[in-house]
């Protein structure tokens, strides 16, 4: 659903009434009648002081302006309470939809991560929920200084209107030459707007980057600083590009509006003075309505300046509503739950292809094949095969652009993806640590006595027990040194062994090892995957790596290339073929065995 600047503007309405903050309307309310009586108090006093400086003595004139000036800050302090009480309704509104934004990104499908018209679209949408004031909480803010504007530009031009017709009828024409001018304005910000959003995620990419420890090592051994320079720099030249193609109309129709401006002024100026000499109005008069036409006038710019950040949030708001509303971006989820926990798996491909969005080029094509329950499947092939993709597909992170798969013989569509994925430990090629103690980091939030148990039992079965032990606070220890000074660096082999234990801490149906062990050495693999088949016990398991010793203790062995699934068989099965895994397998063992004297 595409949704326009009326339907957007009673979706935030129906916001506050969803959050019981109806009350706000009377705050409202209070806001219009201080927006009306601060200047017009002002401008009373101003004409009263003017009026009585010589018939009426000092301490009477300080009576008249105290009284004034308790008035005035009596309603200022009611408009600032009022203002302050409404931000924080305003603002847990937005932290609401801030939730319920990051749980449907949670929840989206998988693959958009890597679909970039998704993305411009996703931060457009959060681009609406990322400050007070911009967006969707600043529609608000407009709200209600909008209402104030109005409301004195209506009692102003009645009280201006009855002085002087001809008066009114100049401000006005002034008034609709700056309202052309700014549509004129908001056409063109329109017009570049898809070009400062690309410009923008290039520059906030890039800026990210800077700032993210992950990429500290990299940026200073291959000297990447200048190439990140360059790229951010050519992203804020792009940006700065739209802003000065913006203000370079907003000068041309700025002169036009002032024009109209100094007309205005000149024959009000005009008039009053007239009626000055010709109508015998007092000094004082002329100060209020001289003063009342600057009101008048400043009110009306207000509105039209708040306008315009009115429907550049309202187009915030607008994109971040029709994302919300795009449920091509979330698959339906079954009903079906996840299987009992010692219940092993079957795993089926029946004629899956798949290709990633916004592409014309199969990773996988009408592929076939099956991982019985209980087997140790190893997977390997050459780079770009789509190993790890088979992986996501079986957890359901992709979906198969055509085909299906079936878990103990249910096509996966069918069930809860939430309830699916409990189904499935997983140690994906990139290992993410949290900074958490280390314990937390395996078992999450759950500090039950059974739980602390079965991760430190976890970590034990992967051998990082004995480094744990050497530390101070053993298995409280904080990992990485965002929030803590005394946070500690796991080695990348020591990372990877925390996440093996995650996985198995989760004592899921099957278990997933994608490139698990790469920065392990040949030994320490070795060692990690014979101690992993007794606490895999008999699960079905699933082993992706390069390196082809690891193979020997899987039941069969599936080779990829990019053209398919190209051998199958148990180790020995396939090293009697003589085939491309007898190639690869033999080819590996020479290096290790430094059989092959140009490695």
């Amino acid at each position: 659903m595409q949704y326009g600047f009326v339907s957007t503007i009673k979706e935030q309405l129906k916001k506050i009434n969803e959050a019981k903050y109806k009350r706000v309307y009377f705050l409202y309310i209070v806001n219009v009648i201080a927006a009306i009586a601060i200047p017009l108090l002002s401008l009373f006093l101003m004409r009263i002081i003017i009026e009585r400086l010589n018939t009426s003595g000092f301490y009477e004139l300080f009576i008249i302006i105290l009284g004034f000036g308790i008035s005035l800050i009596l309603i200022s302090f009611i408009s600032w309470f009022c203002n302050n009480l409404t931000f924080v309704m305003f603002f847990k509104i937005r932290v609401e939809e801030y939730k319920k934004m990051a749980y449907l990104c949670k929840n989206m499908d998988y693959e958009l991560v890597e679909d970039s018209k998704f993305q411009t679209k996703m931060n457009a949408a959060y681009e609406a929920l990322s400050a007070d004031g911009v967006g969707f909480q600043g529609f608000y803010f407009n709200l209600f200084r909008l209402t104030g504007y109005i409301a004195s530009f209506i009692v102003y031009a009645i009280i201006l209107g009855i002085f002087s017709p001809w008066i009114l009828l100049a401000c006005l024409l002034s008034y609709v030459v700056a309202y052309l001018t700014n549509n004129y304005i908001i056409k063109v910000m329109n017009k570049v707007k898809n070009k400062r959003e690309e410009a923008f995620k290039q520059t906030d990419y890039y800026f990210k980057t800077c700032f993210d420890f992950n990429y500290g090592k990299d940026i200073r051994i291959y000297d990447m600083a200048p190439l990140i320079k360059d790229k951010y720099d050519k992203g804020i030249i792009s940006y700065i590009g739209a802003l000065k193609h913006i203000a370079s109309k907003r000068f041309l129709v700025g002169l036009i509006e002032l024009f109209f401006l100094l007309l205005q002024d000149g024959l009000a100026y005009f008039l009053v003075i007239y009626a000055y000499f010709k109508n015998g109005i007092s000094v004082g008069e002329v100060t209020f309505y001289l003063s009342l036409v600057v009101a008048l006038s400043q009110s009306f710019r207000s509105f039209a300046d708040e306008m315009i950040s009115t429907t550049n949030n309202l187009k915030l708001s607008s994109e971040y509503f029709t994302f919300l509303s795009e449920s091509k971006f979330y698959s339906t989820s079954g009903h079906l739950k996840a299987f009992p926990k010692n219940e092993t798996l079957e795993v089926e491909f029946k004629d899956v292809s798949f290709k990633y969005p916004n592409t014309d080029k199969y990773v996988i094509k009408n592929l076939n094949f099956k991982i019985h329950k209980g087997e140790k499947l190893a997977i390997v092939g050459e780079n770009g095969a789509g190993k790890s993709t088979i992986i996501k597909l079986i957890t359901g992170l992709f979906k198969p652009t055509s085909g299906q798969i079936l878990i103990n013989g249910i096509d996966i569509s069918l069930f809860n993806m939430t309830e699916y994925r409990k189904m499935f430990g997983v140690v994906f090629q990139e290992v993410n640590v949290y900074s958490g103690s280390i314990i937390e980091n395996v078992c999450g939030i759950d500090k039950s006595v059974e739980a602390i148990t079965r991760a430190k039992e976890c970590l034990m079965g992967v051998g990082l027990d004995k480094k744990i032990e050497t530390l101070p606070k053993k298995y409280d220890t904080e990992l990485l040194k965002l929030f803590h000074d005394d946070g500690i660096e796991l080695s990348g082999g020591e990372q990877q062994k925390l996440a093996i234990a995650r996985a198995l801490y989760l004592d899921a149906n099957m278990v997933i090892l994608d490139e698990p062990t790469s920065a392990l050495d040949a030994l320490a693999e070795a060692t990690i995957y014979e101690q992993f088949q007794s606490l895999v016990n008999n699960k079905t398991a699933i082993y992706i790596s390069h390196r082809l010793s690891s193979t020997k203790f899987c039941d069969h062995i599936a080779l990829f290339s990019k053209e398919g699934l190209l051998e199958y068989g148990s180790h020995d099965e396939l090293m009697a073929k003589g085939g491309r895994y007898f190639e690869m397998f033999t080819l590996q063992g020479k290096y290790y065995q430094g059989g092959d004297d140009n490695v």
